[in-house]
């Protein structure tokens, strides 16, 4: 081996002794690794106070100026020529989108309705009425209402109505005109009788003769001054050779200064001739006039404040009697608003007066009289609940001059008497009411009235109900099934039976009605009414019972 090589690896050992040496001491003072990973105690705090501080530069906002331009020569010139350019004239064939007419609904002219029911009821009723006309309307009316049959006696107890009415109606730019013409019978009997005697029906029989002619003018366009002037003529006879002739002259105009106030002046008169085997003829007048302003102070508030002059003769006394009063109105169309009034007027009343009875009053004890509403209050509260309910609630004060009352005579408790009291009737009248609306297919009405009266004289209100119900609901099915439901409760009324010399209290009456159509088409229909479902033959007044489940059936066809 030579002495080169020698040299290298003695070296090469001698290093791989020294590191193997180095190794393990190294190895000998290496901590446990357990021990290793953990942080020391120490707080570190870091200190920041370098500030920066730049000088301001100065900016230089100078505008960089335009380069020179050198002038172009020559001169550019310009030249302007004309030029017209013709096109050939155009004619678009235009046209229009129409839009297909719809169908107007069928309106028919004409309604027939037959029917027939229990107690030997025939029914027939018809209208016509011109077809669709922007100047006029003529139209006449026909009825058959009657009951051979009864709740007493049967045939001594049968009453109905017939009758038939013509009217029309024209209208131009400036005014409209408008007339009706009718006769009408109405039959009835004086079934209160003692039971169980035997009567000739002939003997107890009352009819009446009915007669009317009107007409009336007024403006038919929309203009600052409104009027109507109508008139109105009656001649009435009945059985016991009574005979009344009316004429009735009615005035009522408006002119509107602005759209919150007016000036509204009316005018009625009214001419009862009364002729009776034993009441000598007189005529009866009655005046009335009343002027008012009209203002609107709140939106939705209307009020109406005026005087009322009335002049009347009657023959209860023969003294003329003419009076000056005040009165005031107030109106609003708020969804929860208040309204109420007073006034003063005076009805007209004539031989056939309003309530069933006064058909049952034989012609010389009719005593008659105006009726004098010499103070009348109300005050009301109407609301709306959404848009489907409606309530109103209110209270009615008035002092009745002249007041009928209906007595049975003393003679015949089949028949009835007229009286009055000496001094004012005090009534009061507080009523509530509730409605709902489903559009048109679903309506309902519930009402209650309760009323009270202060007499001087009389013992009592004769024949007045103290308390009255009445409901009416209706709902249409598919526009194919109609329904209709009536409800009348009522009671309180007092009467006085000479037979037993004593006040007695009437039986409250309490009334169902209910009546469905069924349309085979729009111009055929099937109907049924069915009456005083519950059979209750409850009194309208002393010894006057009514009919008790009544039963119609028919057909109605339009045309």
């Amino acid at each position: 081996m030579r002495p080169d090589q020698i040299i290298k690896y003695f070296f090469a050992t001698t290093a791989l002794i020294g590191a193997s040496v180095l190794l393990a001491k190294a190895q000998e003072k290496q901590e446990p690794w357990e021990d290793q990973g953990k942080l020391e105690n120490v707080e570190v705090e870091i200190i920041n106070q370098l500030e920066i501080k730049l000088p301001k530069a100065t900016r230089n906002f100078e505008k960089i100026p335009p380069r020179p331009s050198e002038p172009i020569r020559p001169a550019m010139t310009y030249d302007f020529r004309p030029f017209v350019f013709n096109t050939p004239e155009v004619r678009p064939l235009i046209r229009p989108l129409k839009l297909k007419q719809s169908e107007s609904a069928s309106v028919y002219g004409g309604t027939l309705l037959l029917g027939y029911g229990n107690y030997a009821s025939p029914y027939l009723e018809g209208f016509i009425n011109s077809g669709r006309s922007r100047n006029k309307l003529v139209g006449a009316h026909a009825w058959l209402k009657s009951s051979v049959k009864g709740p007493v006696g049967g045939k001594n107890s049968g009453s109905g109505t017939s009758g038939i009415s013509l009217y029309g109606r024209t209208f131009s730019n400036e005014i409209s005109l408008s007339g009706n013409l009718g006769f009408d019978n109405r039959t009835t009997h004086f079934y209160g009788y003692p039971q169980p005697m035997e009567v000739s029906r002939d003997t107890i029989k009352q009819s009446f003769n009915h007669f009317t002619l009107g007409g009336a003018i007024e403006n038919a366009r929309n203009s600052k001054f409104a009027y109507k002037l109508g008139g109105d003529f009656s001649y009435l006879s009945d059985k016991y050779d009574a005979k009344e002739t009316e004429i009735d002259v009615a005035f009522g105009s408006s002119y509107r200064i602005s759209d919150d106030q007016s000036i509204e002046i009316t005018a009625d008169y009214a001419y009862i001739s009364r002729k009776d085997s034993e009441v000598a003829t007189r005529g009866r007048n009655l005046l009335q006039m009343n002027g008012g302003y009209a203002f609107t102070p709140l939106d939705g508030v209307r009020i109406r404040a005026g005087v009322n002059f009335a002049y009347e003769n009657d023959t209860i006394d023969s003294k003329d009697v003419s009076s000056l009063s005040g009165h005031t109105r107030i109106l609003c169309a708020q969804p929860v608003c208040r309204r109420g009034g007073f006034a003063h007027r005076w009805h007209a009343e004539g031989i056939i007066i309003k309530p069933e009875p006064g058909k049952l009053v034989a012609g010389s004890q009719r005593a008659l009289a105006h009726t004098n509403k010499q103070f009348d209050l109300e005050v009301g509260l109407k609301a709306r609940l959404g848009n489907k309910v409606g309530v109103h609630t209110g209270l009615s004060l008035a002092s009745l001059k002249n007041m009928y009352f209906f007595l049975n005579d003393s003679t015949d408790q089949a028949k009835f008497q007229t009286v009055y009291d000496d001094k004012a009737t005090k009534r009061s009248n507080f009523f509530a009411a509730l409605s709902y609306a489903q559009s048109e297919k679903a309506k309902f009405l519930l009402r209650g009235d309760l009323y009270s009266y202060l007499t001087d004289q009389l013992d009592e209100p004769w024949h007045k109900p103290t308390y009255k119900l009445s409901a009416n609901a209706s709902y249409d099915l598919y526009s194919k099934l109609l329904f209709s439901l009536d409800l009348i409760a009522q009671g309180g009324m007092k009467a006085y039976d000479f037979t037993s010399d004593k006040i007695v209290t009437l039986d409250g009456a309490f009334d169902v009605n209910f009546r469905t159509e069924y349309k085979f088409s729009q111009s055929l229909s099937f109907f049924v009414q069915l009456n005083n479902i519950a059979s209750n033959k409850y009194p309208v007044f002393l010894n006057y019972p009514v009919r008790g489940f009544q039963v119609i059936g028919g057909l109605m066809w339009s045309f």
